[in-house]
């Protein structure tokens, strides 16, 4: 999630404060960002104290998690790894982080330095449960029984939230949907009072800008096929995505190379009490949603030194 503070708890705001470290100089670039890899320190801590998660605390990576993170690393592509090189202060893990708490991508004071700092047990997690959890969310029973479940071909919650997180700070650092009517947003978000920004009439309009994502209440769970039939008329591969400008490029982004770059094809279902099938949907290969895709492409394309 992104504003000067990125935190995945809706309504969370935090403010981190620090000194950049320099970047590491004739390491190689998958070296370079492994060795950002650090233990959280007070200061992240004690404002997710002053935010009320008094719980948190750091966690300290396993030999086996440091292999695994490190691996997560040096598998993003390209422009993500060049701008982590370049803006990523510290990655930490933090544990005892309350409901929907996952990620949060911190500004370091008034640099373009920036801290990520994840739930630990994300690293034990498929992208499958974590993406059924967070949805599940979204609804409530209303005695219909209808829940959503998703698959996601053994794919892990570490890649994709890694992902999400360094193209927020990909977007910082370039302004890449700052500015209303950009390239990334056209015709979906545009400027609203007091500089700010929401959905075009048509999308705010649908279903899918009522959510806990856009501030609305929680969803009978009845109108889910409403709600994703909606989905898959829109430009949004998520209801997280309608959230922000923001999250919408990180979590087409994090889909996209999840599912075209790794191979693991992202899709959920709707079932009745029994378990009955209702409806099946695979996001990625939504009409609005794959128009959107040569965009990304280009900006993932782009060469530049220190990529491999």
């Amino acid at each position: 999630m992104r504003t000067l503070i990125f935190v995945r708890t809706i309504g969370a705001a935090l403010a981190i404060a620090g000194v950049a470290l320099p970047p590491a100089h004739g390491a190689p670039p998958t070296a370079a960002l492994a060795s950002r890899i650090a233990t959280p320190g007070p200061d992240i801590l004690g404002h997710f104290e002053a935010a009320g998660m008094r719980s948190v605390r750091p966690y300290v990576l396993t030999p086996a998690e440091l292999a695994q993170v490190e691996t997560a690393l040096a598998e993003l592509p390209a422009p993500h790894r060049r701008v982590l090189q370049t803006n990523l202060r510290h990655l930490g893990f933090v544990e005892g982080v309350p409901g929907q708490g996952t990620a949060l991508t911190s500004k370091v004071g008034d640099t373009m330095q920036f801290d990520i700092t994840v739930r630990a047990s994300a690293l034990r997690e498929s992208l499958a449960d974590f993406l059924t959890t967070k949805e599940r969310r979204l609804f409530e029973a209303d005695g219909s029984g209808q829940s959503v479940s998703f698959e996601a071909d053994g794919a892990d919650a570490l890649t994709y939230l890694l992902l999400h997180e360094a193209t927020h700070i990909l977007d910082m650092s370039r302004q890449l949907t700052d500015k209303p009517g950009n390239a990334y947003g056209s015709g979906i978000w545009q400027a609203s009072g007091n500089d700010g920004v929401t959905l075009a009439p048509h999308l705010a309009a649908s279903p899918v800008a009522a959510s806990r994502f856009r501030g609305a209440g929680p969803i009978p769970a009845g109108r889910a096929r409403v709600t994703y039939d909606a989905l898959a008329n829109s430009p949004f591969v998520s209801l997280y995505a309608t959230a922000a400008p923001a999250e919408d490029l990180a979590e087409l982004m994090a889909w996209h190379v999840v599912s075209q770059h790794h191979g693991h094809k992202i899709r959920f279902t709707v079932r009745d009490a029994g378990g009955a099938l209702l409806a099946h949907y695979e996001p990625m290969q939504f009409p609005g949603v794959r128009a959107r895709l040569p965009l990304l492409d280009k900006l993932l394309d782009e060469a530049g030194p220190d990529a491999s």
